[in-house]
């Protein structure tokens, strides 16, 4: 076996896929996974162009109740992104969670390099920052309406995120394999997506 083989395990054989990162493979993928940034991006750029737009209630800083519906979604939110620097930190090699199957298993992590070693630590490092601004965010009564923006934003990007990794995995994979049981991500975070853009334009006045 040669040395590039041996770094996957069986059912990752990068035979199945390129074994590259898709951003690197050609122009064409490049460019597709550019556009996809547009997702994320897009979202953000609306919410903050409508609420400029619109002023009044919906200005950036105008003040809007919590309510207890996305309460909710924010602690459902928070509570999730808590536990996941521990995993990054420590159990990369079990995710997306100790003792699962093989086959639902990311990956494995092969002579790790440094910067491995600190996109693991800033994987961290953002989860455990998300899950401390979606907890104190759902410990207010009320906040600027652009802070309504922070969690939208979060689920544009995961969603666009699992879309790539479940939708269109066999294409994109460097193993093209798809991540199937991030479908579970996201239907979590796409029920808290909706839950946060129907309480963007429905929340009420603090003021």
């Amino acid at each position: 076996m040669s040395q590039s083989n041996s770094r996957f395990s069986a059912d990752e054989d990068p035979s199945q896929g390129s074994g590259k990162l898709a951003a690197y493979r050609d122009a064409k993928t490049t460019a597709i996974i550019a556009a996809s940034l547009l997702i994320p991006f897009g979202t953000v750029a609306f919410f903050v162009w409508f609420c400029r737009a619109r002023g009044g209630e919906y200005a950036l800083h105008a003040s809007v109740k919590i309510g207890d519906v996305q309460r909710a979604a924010l602690i459902v939110h928070g509570l999730y992104f808590i536990m996941l620097p521990f995993s990054f930190e420590l159990m990369i090699e079990k995710l997306p969670f100790p003792g699962c199957p093989s086959r639902y298993r990311f990956g494995n992590v092969s002579r790790p390099d440094n910067l491995y070693w600190m996109m693991t630590c800033l994987s961290a490092e953002l989860f455990f920052v998300g899950a401390v601004t979606f907890l104190l965010l759902a410990s207010q009564a009320d906040v600027p309406r652009w802070v309504l923006i922070l969690p939208i934003a979060q689920c544009a990007y995961n969603m666009r995120n699992d879309l790539l990794w479940v939708g269109f995995g066999t294409t994109f994979s460097p193993i093209g394999k798809r991540m199937t049981i991030m479908a579970i991500d996201w239907l979590v975070i796409g029920a808290c997506f909706i839950i946060y853009i129907h309480h963007f334009f429905t929340a009420t006045s603090a003021g």
